[in-house]
């Protein structure tokens, strides 16, 4: 295959970036390893250019890294992922003693605390987080429904792998995961010390108009989530948050779906990935986002923008995409500082994924699947 000309995916992002989506971004797109798209566009801050070492906040993204930490322990035998919840976190109880390990990675543990319960947003330490999480009433019977567990069961998981290892969650994944892969420039949580070294490498995100599902009056609504007010404070930099937390250059990212896909120093076996990336949930409605898709071991297994079946990866809020694709050894990774609305990003990047697959070529266009337009049935996290 000929080097495909990924400048329409920079000529999105800076269109993107002058309808206010977004200030900055970064972009890193690789094909069986061979880096072909490593760039940064806009200002960080006015005046201040966006490189492609600046940490920038990967939200949900952030996600299958702490799914690896939990799937490296299971392949040394350390764990099950039938084992229930209750037989690593203390308090674990309020009608979910059923929940398992395997349903808190799909979804399906009953215990998303999305009205009054969430705690990604609070100054907390994570012990006393996770004692709510545990003390928190059931949703509903787990296994028996599904729901998007924002932040709770990753954190959730967090205490799992601290539990079993002993290390805490942040300093495990920087172990185990970060380091061998090469991820320097990675961090869940970076200190204060960090920060003020970091400097204005740390890149502030921007509310472009984001809203949020939340509980009001009983019914499920969208609600203005005005974050760059909360995100951007020192004490949340610094918090450990194994759901959505991770700051780090998007070519980072990259590192890591390149590793899973067996093109860099590998951290788990390419069998645990075929695990990971299998449909463990199919057919049930998410109670957050009000639609079916399938999912796989804390990855999405459905994205818009014509991939091809086999793709999987995570979504951040509003803001960035990770995903690999190992029909065609594509990894993807494009994170943008701006949280716009939820139609907006979405077509946001369909219009991004598409543009990287249509790069390739007509070799890769047979595998794609239906490019189908944005509507209300379209999975934001």
């Amino acid at each position: 295959m000929p080097d495909p000309d990924l400048t329409p995916v920079v000529d999105l992002l800076e269109r993107q970036r002058a309808d206010d989506l977004h200030d900055c971004a970064q972009a890193y797109v690789s094909l069986e390893g061979t880096v072909l798209l490593d760039t940064a566009i806009g200002e960080t801050r006015p005046g201040r250019d966006a490189r492609v070492d600046d940490l920038m906040l990967w939200y949900s993204s952030s996600k299958p890294v702490t799914t690896v930490a939990v799937l490296q322990l299971w392949e040394q035998g350390r764990l099950a992922l039938d084992d229930p919840v209750a037989k690593y976190v203390e308090g674990w109880g309020a009608g979910k003693e059923r929940a398992t390990l395997r349903h808190v990675l799909t979804h399906t543990g009953g215990f998303p605390m999305l009205s009054g319960g969430e705690t990604f947003d609070l100054d907390l330490p994570y012990a006393d987080a996770v004692a709510r999480i545990a003390a928190h009433d059931a949703e509903w019977v787990p296994g028996t429904a599904a729901g998007y567990h924002a932040s709770s069961g990753w954190k959730i998981l967090g205490a799992v792998v601290e539990a079993v290892d002993g290390r805490p969650i942040d300093r495990y994944v920087r172990d185990e995961i970060l380091t061998p892969i090469g991820m320097a420039n990675s961090r869940l949580g970076v200190s204060l010390d960090e920060q003020r070294a970091l400097g204005d490498r740390i890149v502030p995100v921007a509310w472009k108009g984001h809203t949020v599902p939340r509980v009001r009056d009983g019914a499920l609504q969208m609600v203005p989530y005005k974050i760059d007010r909360i995100h951007n404070e020192p004490w949340h930099v610094a918090k450990v948050e194994p759901g959505g937390g991770i700051r780090g250059p998007a070519r980072e990212l990259g590192l890591f779906y390149e590793s899973v896909l067996g093109y860099g120093a590998r951290v788990i076996d390419e069998r645990t990935v075929e695990v990971m990336a299998a449909i463990h949930r199919r057919g049930m409605k998410d109670a957050t986002f009000g639609l079916s898709m399938p999912w796989g071991l804390g990855v999405q297994r459905a994205f818009t923008g014509g991939t091809t079946r086999r793709a999987f990866g995570h979504n951040g809020m509003a803001s960035s995409r990770g995903l690999a694709d190992p029909e065609i050894g594509l990894v993807m990774v494009v994170v943008c500082n701006g949280l716009p609305s939820y139609l907006p990003n979405e077509q946001r990047f369909l219009d991004l994924t598409d543009a990287v697959y249509t790069a390739l070529g007509e070799d890769v266009a047979p595998l794609r699947q239906e490019l189908r337009p944005i509507g209300p049935g379209v999975l934001s996290t």
